[in-house]
């Protein structure tokens, strides 16, 4: 079951086409009613990075979410808690996103992961982090259905089903961990590490309208028209990187969780259902972006010369003072603009995904509207 992924074609928003089109994936799927039965608690993670309306296309859209709550009341599914944590106040992100109104609505349950307790989860067979610092409605939960946005990520290249669950941590121990691991390889351990413990049940992807460019929260909207499912978040990885025109050696997170056998290569996924046309996501140009890790990698001493740090654009920059907030590593002052500490900088790049103003670029990258890797039909 692990190598199959469903896709279904869905063009709109409509509630009713939404609801049609996940009904189908399980249908594509089978045994669904194994993986999601009665009296299991489940737990559904969107894609919250920002406060940002669903328009914008930074957030697993609500009515993706309020379909598939309807279909799981209709199995018989008592329990349904939404949950996630954001850098700009859950409680805010939750309104802003339409989650307050579909708990209301539907009778869920809304688990904000920032004020719960945490739950330190071993693992002796993770990579970087032996030890998580989960939210406990995480390991609460019978049942975990992953439902990630398909986007552009402007230092991960993609960010889909398995970067979604980095926001399984809690509060400010994700920015820890960027200071912490230092460099973009030990990032990535990380993001498998929290794959290998977390394994959610399922993965719906709202890959409906995307977000290209200067993702994952300051990018642009764009019309993918497919949902996807899958029982494995490597196999639907690796299809929606296929849909958005990405060549998946680009994106080295994916690449080692294959490694580490969390999930099929990339020739042993079998796609099911709808026939959906490539539509090739813009991104910002990598030609720097690649030197640097280079030098990252093998030449250490010359890497602060390539070493990407923010550029703040004074045009959009409302100095709300997030950017600051957000550095694990304190590398950012305000006075009447942010400046960052290029010694200090560990180009995380936490403060861009944070800037929901559009005021933070990489010094590496340009928006050229440069396309990814290859096109299709």
């Amino acid at each position: 079951m692990r190598n199959l992924v469903a896709k279904v074609k869905c063009d709109t928003y409509d509630l009713d086409q939404v609801e049609a089109g996940i009904r189908k994936i399980f249908d594509q799927l089978g045994n669904i009613e194994t993986v999601v039965a009665k009296g299991k608690k489940v737990l559904l993670k969107p894609n919250l990075v920002s406060p940002l309306p669903p328009e914008k296309a930074a957030t697993t859209h609500p009515v993706v979410l309020e379909a598939l709550v309807k279909i799981l009341q209709d199995m018989g599914i008592k329990e349904i808690w939404i949950g996630d944590a954001g850098v700009h106040g859950t409680p805010k992100i939750f309104s802003v996103c339409g989650i307050n109104a579909i708990a209301e609505k539907y009778g869920c349950k809304v688990c904000d992961f920032d004020r719960y307790e945490i739950d330190e989860v071993f693992e002796d067979t993770n990579k970087y982090m032996k030890k998580l610092p989960l939210s406990k409605y995480v390991t609460e939960a019978d049942v975990i259905i992953n439902m990630p946005k398909v986007k552009i990520h402007h230092a991960e290249i993609y960010t889909g089903a398995i970067k979604n669950l980095y926001g399984t941590l809690v509060g400010k121990n994700k920015m820890q961990i960027h200071a912490r691991t230092q460099t973009k390889d030990n990032f990535e351990e990380v993001l498998v590490d929290v794959l290998n413990v977390v394994k959610p049940q399922l993965h719906i992807m709202d890959g409906i309208i995307g977000m290209e460019g200067n993702g994952p929260a300051n990018g642009k909207p764009v019309q993918t028209g497919m949902l996807l499912g899958s029982y494995n978040a490597v196999a639907l990885d690796i299809v929606a990187i296929r849909q958005i025109g990405i060549d998946l050696k680009e994106v080295t997170y994916v690449e080692k969780a294959i490694r580490r056998g969390l999930g099929p290569k990339a020739e042993e996924v079998q796609e099911i259902g709808d026939d959906i046309p490539v539509v090739v996501y813009e991104r910002p140009t990598v030609a720097l972006k690649i030197l640097g890790r280079v030098a990252q990698r093998l030449m250490p001493v010359f890497y602060y010369l390539f070493k990407p740090v923010p550029v703040f654009d004074p045009s959009n920059c409302t100095k709300c003072g997030i950017c600051k907030e957000i550095c694990p590593v304190e590398a950012i002052t305000i006075k009447d603009l942010p400046a960052v500490d290029k010694k200090l900088c560990i180009s995380c790049f936490c403060c861009q995904e944070a800037c929901f103003s559009d005021a933070i670029e990489r010094s590496d990258i340009k928006k050229s509207g440069k396309k990814c890797g290859r096109g299709g039909a």
